[in-house]
């Protein structure tokens, strides 16, 4: 979704863009509206959208002074420039300055929409950037602390990071004591796939438990939790060996050790736990020395979250490209990675589902999942298997949008009863209820049996009625008060609703 804020000192023109971008059936959100620079500047501080329309000739402070302004502060907002004829050279200092485009007036809706697609394609290249530099500090972060526990060289600027945000955190450690139960036929093979099926697990039980905090994989079997303070760890803790054990059939050992004043006091705390735990194993000699996998947490996440951002926007089809990419990308990866791949995309939608679409969690699938997966043999079985995890999640989503959209309109239209008397676009309200904007038009319809234009004009002019029958406030004021700048503008709309003007209507009901 590209947000965008009009600054323009023509009413006219700038209510006619906004109803223009609105009605496209995009992406586009207009979230808000300036006369000129100076009541423009504080608003792009506060709303940081994506992209500033403004006209560079204004009172008070005119565009190119806002540009310089805004890009001095914020440089990753773009700004398209509109100028006349008159001021190309002056609007060439514009460029100069950052704008991404320049707009002549009179500008057709072809122009508007051309550089608005470039713009698209810049902040979605920005958001990909901005997702991949997420992932790469995510992992730096965890191969630091891993490196802190082990003792091994690390960048000292991560571990301050680290440092600050894990203080006072409480360290509870997790051991799978054996991966060879006389219960399951499981082979190294199965490892890594059994270790990210720990690993998520614990993960639950954290989200379960609404409990806040960093889980990491340290070396083959071996997890630590570093967790707030206040957390009752033994309930989880618990819940974890249960689980592990009813579904996996592996013993997984705990321990709490305590709160956390400095990271220097991991590896010493660590190597404890290590040799308490060897103590007590039974079975574990033949799994001692064996390397972790490179379990990718960071990127689970970040699927999790790309995929929550799709279904906010309502974007279906484009939810079902990114999978499909997703799989062409798991399955061109070498031969080890796949099933560890398609079990962390398994993992990511799992984890959306249960937040997005509010289902419980589903654990007792876990074992029949992974069993499917581990007998998956070539790229072609693995392929199935995260095609099979796709549709089941897509057939959820279309459930839950079909159930939702009901009630998703009652919320759209007390939403335009409450804010009637703004700036209300279709894409503003779809936002508000997280639909895309040509879905929610659609849906609105159907539900309503009228257009959304149509619905907020009836609004608006109930409104309006009730000014006129029961104030004395002026015809100008009455306009302005449910939304409408142009005081001509409402008196054509009024009397093409009730057969009267405001004035004629006054005069009739207040008699």
């Amino acid at each position: 979704m590209t947000r965008i804020v009009l600054v323009e000192d023509e009413p006219l023109f700038r209510k006619g863009l906004a109803k223009m971008l609105s009605g496209s059936g995009t992406s586009w959100n207009v979230c808000g509206e300036a006369e000129n620079g100076l009541e423009a500047e504080p608003m792009l501080a506060e709303l940081q959208p994506d992209l500033v329309i403004t006209d560079i000739r204004m009172p008070i402070m005119d565009g190119l002074e806002l540009l310089k302004r805004t890009k001095a502060r914020f440089p990753v907002i773009e700004f398209i420039v509109i100028t006349g004829f008159q001021d190309f050279q002056y609007a060439q200092t514009a460029l100069r300055c950052g704008a991404l485009d320049l707009l002549v007036k009179p500008c057709g809706k072809e122009d508007i929409f051309e550089a608005l697609h470039k713009v698209d394609a810049l902040v979605a290249e920005k958001q990909a950037r901005l997702r991949k530099e997420e992932m790469e500090r995510q992992l730096l972060l965890d191969n630091t602390l891993r490196a802190i526990f082990l003792r091994f060289p690390y960048r000292s600027e991560a571990a301050a990071e680290l440092e600050a945000s894990l203080r006072s955190s409480k360290l509870i450690l997790f051991q799978i004591t054996d991966y060879s139960p006389t219960s399951k036929q499981y082979t190294k093979r199965d490892v890594p796939l059994l270790q990210f099926a720990v690993l998520n697990m614990i993960n639950e039980w954290m989200d379960i438990h609404r409990a806040e905090g960093k889980l990491l994989l340290i070396e083959s079997g071996r997890y630590a939790l570093l967790a707030d303070g206040r957390l009752e760890e033994e309930a989880i803790c618990a819940a974890v060996r249960e689980s592990v054990w009813r579904l996996l059939g592996l013993t997984v050992s705990s321990q709490c050790a305590g709160l956390i004043q400095s990271l220097g006091q991991l590896p010493d705390l660590y190597e404890s736990s290590v040799e308490q735990a060897a103590m007590e194993e039974r079975a574990g000699e033949a799994r001692r020395g064996e390397a972790a996998y490179p379990i990718n947490r960071a990127r689970q996440q970040l699927i999790s979250a790309q995929v929550a951002a799709f279904i906010h926007a309502g974007q279906m089809d484009a939810l079902r490209q990114y999978l499909d990419q997703l799989i062409r990308e798991i399955c061109g990866m070498p031969t080890e990675a796949w099933k560890v791949e398609a079990l962390s995309l398994g993992f990511a939608l799992q984890d959306t589902a249960r937040k997005q679409f509010e289902l419980n969690p589903r654990l007792a699938e876990l074992t029949g999942r992974i069993h499917k997966l581990h007998e998956c043999r070539g790229v072609d079985a693995v392929r199935a298997w995260m095609l099979a995890e796709t549709e089941q999640f897509m057939s959820r989503y279309g459930e839950w949008q079909e159930k939702h959209s009901r009630s998703a309109i009652l919320k759209a239209a007390r939403y335009m009863e409450e804010n009637y008397a703004e700036s209300l676009s279709l894409q503003q309200v779809a936002a508000q209820v997280h639909l895309n904007a040509a879905y929610f038009s659609h849906l609105f319809k159907k539900e309503t049996g009228r257009s959304f234009v149509d619905y907020l004009i009836e609004l608006r002019m109930e409104k309006a009625k009730q000014l006129l029958a029961n104030t004395d406030m002026k015809i100008t004021e009455v306009s302005g008060r449910i939304g409408y700048d142009l005081p001509n503008y409402f008196a054509k709309l009024f009397k093409q609703a009730t057969g009267l003007s405001p004035k004629d209507y006054r005069k009739l009901y207040q008699g």
